[in-house]
């Protein structure tokens, strides 16, 4: 499915499947992001913590031109609309003013409803990422123990 954003008064459809999938930037940026924020706070770091969230505009662009790409992107299946990251950065900029009074007005505003957006179109298991984090925090299985009582003493 898509979200609906109405932008000057212009329509546009915020998806996260294909296009976005095949956007590396996204994925990069997210998973960076999405590292940093989580390793300084569990090591109570609070420079790389704010190192960390500092990025939220650049990566919340990133995150927002990808969504576009899907519908508005220079593709075949796109209106062209939204060629590039610089038509992304106006549209942004132009939400932003005409969001200024409610909670998707600001970078982590938009970082948010990108996020829960890319959760509904399942954007994480399409690009795998979803397969890699549940494979990496998945506790690792012991092995069995095989009783050693039944073999024969070494000769030493």
């Amino acid at each position: 499915m898509y979200k609906s954003l109405t932008i000057g008064g212009k329509d546009y459809k915020l998806e996260y499947s294909i296009e976005a999938s095949l956007y590396a930037d996204c994925i990069s940026t997210l998973t960076n992001f999405m590292s940093e924020v989580e390793e300084a706070g569990s090591k109570n770091d609070i420079k790389k913590f704010l190192s960390g969230i500092s990025n939220i505009p650049q990566t919340s662009l990133i995150m927002f031109y990808a969504g576009l790409m899907e519908a508005h992107g220079n593709h075949p299946d796109g209106d062209g609309t939204v060629p590039d990251i610089q038509a992304a950065k106006k549209l942004i900029s132009q939400y932003i003013k005409e969001h200024s009074e409610d909670e998707t007005g600001n970078f982590y505003g938009i970082m948010q409803m990108c996020i829960e957006q890319m959760g509904e179109d399942g954007f994480f298991k399409l690009a795998g990422m979803e397969s890699i984090l549940d494979t990496m925090t998945e506790e690792p299985k012991k092995q069995k123990k095989v009783p050693q009582d039944h073999k024969k003493p070494s000769g030493k």
